[in-house]
C-alpha cells in the first residue's frame, strides 16, 4: 500500500469501526430516542456515507484513521436504531421475523463485500477506486431513506391533523404496519428499573460473549488447521462453512421463534451447543467439517434473538437506548476475542488451549440465558401465533 502500514496499522483500520460502534452506541442511542428514528438513522447513514467517500482521497494515514473513525460513528448510530425500526413498523408478534431480515444483510454484505472487493480492483487497480466504487453503491440507499421517511412523517401529520379523524399515536403506528390491525401495546410493567437494567446487562454480556467466541473462531480456525497440516485451501473452505450457515439460520430461527412464541430454547442450548463445538475442535481439528455447520447455526441464531430483546423488553421511546447499551457491551467481545485466542496461542504453543476457553465461555453463556428469558417480561398471548 502507498502509505508502507504495518501490520498493526492495517489491523487498527480493520478494527477501528467496531471500536467506535463498542464506544459509542449507547449515547448514540440516547441521542437517537431525543432525535426520532427517521432523522437518527438518516443522519447516521448520511455521516457514514460522507466518511466513506472521504477515505479515497486521504493523503496520509492519519485522514485514514479519521475517516474510518467518523464512519464508525455512523454505523453505530444506524445499528442502534435497528430494533427501534422492528418496534415502530412491525407488531410484535413479528419482532423476530423483521429482526432476521434486517441482521441476515450483515454476514450477506460482508459476504458480497469479501466476494466482490477483489475483482473491483483487477479492474481498477487501486484500492482508492475500490473504496469509491463501495461507497457510491451507497448513496441512492441514503436518499431513498429520507425520501421514504419524509413520506412517513407527511402521512403522521395528516393523519394527526385530519378534522374528522383525530388519529393518536398508537393508530398512526397500526396504519403504518397494515390496514385494520392494532399496534401493539407497549411491554407490561412487570419489571422493575433495577431488574429492567439487569436483564439490559446480562443481554449484553451473552452478545459480548458471542462476539467473543464468533470473531475468535473465525479469525483464528483457519491459522489453527493449517498448523495441524491442513492446506489452506481446506482450511479456508472449512472456515467458511460458519458464514455460508450463518445466513440462512440468522433469517430462519427468528422467524421459527415467532412461530412457536418461545426465544429461550435457541440461546439456552445455542450456547451449549457452541460450548461443545469448542471443545471437539480442541480435542480434534479434523471435527471442523461436522461442528462447523453447527456453529454457523447457533452463532446466527442467537445473534438475531438477541437483537430482537430490547425490541421486547421496553417501550419505544427507549429501544435505541437499550439496544445501544446491548451494543456497546457486546462488541466488546469482538475487539477482544481475537486478541485472548491470540495471547493463549502465543502462551501455550497451541490454539487448543484457546478453544478450550471458549468453550467454558460457551456454558457460562447458556446459564446467563437461561437466566435472562426467566425474568424478562412475558410475550403477549395475542402475540403468539
Amino acid at each position: 500500500m502507498e502509505f508502507h502500514l504495518d501490520h498493526w496499522m492495517g489491523g487498527f483500520l480493520y478494527a477501528l469501526p467496531v471500536l467506535m460502534v463498542a464506544l459509542f452506541s449507547y449515547p448514540l442511542g440516547v441521542v437517537s430516542d431525543r432525535m426520532g428514528l427517521e432523522l437518527a438513522v438518516g443522519c447516521g447513514a448520511t455521516v457514514a456515507v460522507l466518511s466513506s467517500l472521504a477515505r479515497p482521497w486521504a493523503t496520509n494515514y492519519v485522514m485514514l484513521v479519521v475517516s474510518t473513525a467518523i464512519f464508525g460513528l455512523g454505523l453505530a448510530m444506524c445499528f442502534t436504531n435497528l430494533p427501534k425500526l422492528v418496534k415502530t413498523n412491525f407488531p410484535q408478534r413479528l419482532a423476530g421475523t423483521a429482526t432476521g431480515v434486517y441482521t441476515a444483510a450483515i454476514p450477506l454484505g460482508t459476504g458480497l463485500g469479501i466476494a466482490l472487493t477483489k475483482p473491483i480492483f483487477a479492474v481498477t487497480g487501486s484500492w482508492r477506486q475500490v473504496v469509491l466504487v463501495w461507497s457510491l453503491m451507497a448513496i441512492p440507499v441514503v436518499l431513498l431513506w429520507w425520501v421514504v421517511g419524509r413520506l412517513v412523517r407527511r402521512r403522521k401529520r395528516r393523519s394527526d391533523g385530519g378534522f374528522f379523524h383525530q388519529a393518536t399515536d398508537r393508530q398512526v403506528e397500526s396504519d403504518r404496519i397494515s390496514p385494520g390491525e392494532p399496534a401493539d401495546p407497549e411491554p407490561p410493567d412487570t419489571l422493575s428499573r433495577g431488574r429492567l437494567v439487569g436483564s439490559v446487562l446480562i443481554c449484553g454480556l451473552l452478545l459480548m460473549f458471542l462476539n467473543l467466541m464468533f470473531y475468535a473462531t473465525l479469525g483464528w480456525l483457519p491459522t489453527y488447521l493449517i498448523e495441524e497440516g491442513w492446506d489452506a485451501v481446506s482450511a479456508a473452505t472449512a472456515t467458511s462453512v460458519i458464514s455460508f450457515v450463518e445466513v440462512p439460520a440468522v433469517l430462519l430461527i427468528p422467524i421459527l421463534s415467532d412461530v412457536t412464541g418461545g426465544r429461550r430454547f435457541v440461546p439456552v442450548v445455542g450456547f451449549f451447543l457452541i460450548s461443545i463445538c469448542s471443545a471437539g475442535l480442541a480435542l480434534d481439528p479434523a471435527l471442523s467439517w461436522i461442528v462447523n455447520p453447527v456453529l454457523g447455526a447457533t452463532f446466527g441464531g442467537i445473534f438475531a434473538l438477541l437483537l430482537v430483546t430490547p425490541v421486547e423488553l421496553v417501550g419505544k421511546e427507549k429501544v435505541a437506548s437499550a439496544a445501544g447499551a446491548i451494543i456497546s457491551i457486546g462488541y466488546v467481545g469482538a475487539l477482544t476475542g481475537p486478541l485472548i485466542t491470540g495471547y493463549l496461542r502465543d502462551s501455550t504453543g497451541s490454539f487448543a488451549v484457546g478453544f478450550l476457553v471458549l468453550a467454558l465461555v460457551g456454558l457460562v453463556s447458556a446459564g446467563l440465558s437461561y437466566v435472562l428469558y426467566a425474568v424478562r417480561p412475558r410475550r403477549p398471548a395475542a402475540s403468539i401465533h
